[in-house]
């Protein structure tokens, strides 16, 4: 059969796929015979996830250590494996942790040793965790309730969100106790590997040795309780379904600290809580919980432990109770790459995948479809869509700006304000949406319309959540 080219329109031309997201095209999918072969023999695209230290020498041609082929790091890491089971635990770990760091120079570990001669914390975090963590370790969240491991150890895992709303992982430690002293170990070994760079905000549990340790460690970063631990403890101190709605009001729901403190005492007092202990010591951390005094500080849509949950979740399908050091390390690795694969699979998806515009505002909808990843672009579209149930009731032109003031339909006499300097193509708006998750809220999309613009401005762009979030 011949094919004849008459002409070739750039327009109707792509780039073509990156080679780490192949498997992902329809002609890919399928799997004969001939792909098998390929495989077995090195030269197929796709990694397979089960086979777990082949995945760790092809990862990268840059984790190729200086000196070392990729057969010798092949051959060193067999040898760690077949000497697993005579030596010591600890010792293969350091092993085969050893290994990674040549094969990927951006791997980093560290240990401690306890005063019986074992291995103590441990701390580990690869070259792409890292390399994550450089751009969108600006909010994270960690806790120590996971265990799975033969020492009944806690696992304290750092999560973050990428520029898909997706889980990310920072990096990994395996406590030996659940101290100040061990906890302040961690934070100042995650900040040593990733060169000293704090989150701004960080989301954890209650548990007081953790949060000492986050107040000496990381005193500028803003801390916050987890929503979903809050709503089982008012549950477990009160035990009243009226007060434990009228909390969680107080907890996500944006107001002014005068509101705050009026529907407070009034919900205090409705149930008869003046006395009760546990709802005293709440009110006096209701900087670390309510969103009244977290409102303008980035989380960017996190409020609860539960991504560090679902990682949780997502790792029992590799990991048990009866893995030993070595093992369980090595598991954890199939693990991310199978995490990592989902996100090569999201990034495909937004490349190659165009949404219906669906709102009246098509210019600025179809800008942000350009502009943001596909998962964030449906987060910014529920804004566009929003827009329709605001109105302007008042506009004030100063010399340097323009203050508009928007009420929603039939929602009583609530007001919000967007103050929009012209000079500097900058907005302001009273519900901080833009400061807290980073993405325009309705109201400026009401003022964008208001002065007939077709794109969304730079300023009202965070970089994290865009398509291009890695370029820089």
């Amino acid at each position: 059969m011949l094919w004849v080219v008459t002409e070739f329109v750039t327009e109707h031309s792509h780039n073509l796929s990156p080679g780490n997201q192949r498997q992902f095209l329809r002609s890919h999918r399928n799997v004969n015979d001939s792909h098998i072969a390929q495989v077995q023999s090195g030269r197929a695209i796709g990694m397979q996830t089960s086979q777990v230290m082949d995945q760790l020498l092809d990862q990268s041609v840059s984790y190729a250590a200086v000196g070392h082929s990729k057969k010798d790091l092949q051959n060193r890491v067999d040898t760690i494996r077949r000497s697993a089971s005579h030596n010591s635990n600890a010792d293969s770990l350091i092993s085969y942790m050893t290994t990674k760091s040549k094969m990927d120079p951006g791997f980093f570990f560290r240990y401690t040793i306890l005063a019986d001669g074992s291995m103590g914390n441990l701390f580990w975090s690869d070259a792409m965790s890292r390399c994550d963590y450089s751009y969108f370790g600006d909010v994270m969240s960690f806790d120590s309730t996971y265990r799975a491991n033969s020492y009944n150890r806690p696992l304290v895992i750092f999560v973050g969100v990428n520029n898909h709303t997706k889980t990310i992982i920072f990096g990994f430690e395996l406590l030996v106790d659940e101290t100040v002293e061990t906890y302040s170990w961690i934070l100042q070994t995650f900040l040593q590997a990733m060169h000293g760079k704090c989150p701004v905000s960080v989301v954890t549990d209650g548990d007081k040795a953790m949060s000492k340790a986050l107040s000496l460690a990381m005193p500028s970063t803003i801390r916050r309780l987890c929503s979903w631990h809050l709503e089982r403890n008012v549950q477990t101190n009160v035990d009243d379904t009226g007060f434990t709605q009228a909390f969680t009001d107080c907890m996500l729901t944006y107001m002014t600290e005068l509101e705050f403190e009026t529907q407070w005492l009034k919900a205090i007092e409705m149930f008869g809580l003046q006395r009760n202990d546990w709802v005293k010591m709440m009110y006096c951390k209701w900087k670390l919980w309510a969103e009244t005094f977290l409102c303008g500080t980035f989380f960017g849509g996190l409020r609860s432990t539960q991504r560090s949950e679902s990682i949780n979740s997502f790792l029992n399908k590799f990991l048990h109770k009866r893995l030993k050091l070595y093992d369980f390390m090595s598991h954890i690795d199939r693990a991310m790459l199978r995490l990592r694969n989902n996100e090569l699979k999201d990034d495909f998806d937004t490349i190659n995948e165009h949404p219906v515009l669906v709102t009246h505002l098509i210019q600025l909808e179809k800008h942000a479809a350009e502009v943001y990843t596909r998962n964030t672009f449906h987060w910014v579209r529920d804004e566009i869509k929003s827009k329709a149930k605001h109105s302007i009731v008042n506009c004030v032109d100063d010399m340097d700006c323009v203050m508009y003031t928007f009420q929603k339909f039939a929602s009583g006499d609530k007001t919000w304000n967007v103050k929009y300097t012209p000079s500097t193509n900058v907005f302001k708006c009273s519900c901080q949406m833009f400061e807290t998750i980073g993405i325009p809220c309705c109201h400026t999309f009401s003022v964008m319309k208001a002065m007939n613009q077709h794109h969304i401005p730079e300023t009202l762009i965070m970089q994290r959540w865009t398509r291009n979030a890695k370029d820089i």
